[in-house]
């Protein structure tokens, strides 16, 4: 008998909130509804129907940042190179 009360009570809860949830919805729906349009017409505008065309673009890129990040790293150390020098111990008389 609790089991029963205990989702009789849900239940109602369940319902009370629908109202709550679907208050104003109307207002949301025209701002989503603008905003999936703008992107819909981003994709169709950015879709490449040639895939090989895409694997390219992104293995050039991709190479480029490698070897930006490779000349980044050489420079540093470079860099550190020039910065630290070997320093003299002081001798112990």
């Amino acid at each position: 008998m609790n089991v029963v009360k205990i989702i009789l009570v849900l239940g109602l809860i369940v319902i009370a909130n629908t109202g709550i949830v679907m208050a104003n919805i109307a207002h949301f729906d025209e701002v989503w509804a603008k905003r999936a349009q703008r992107a819909k017409q981003n994709a169709e505008k950015a879709y490449d129907p040639n895939p090989h065309h895409v694997a390219n673009h992104l293995n050039h890129k991709t190479h480029q940042a490698h070897k930006a990040h490779k000349r980044d790293l050489k420079k540093q150390g470079e860099n550190k190179k020039k910065e630290s020098k070997p320093r003299k111990m002081p001798r112990n008389v």
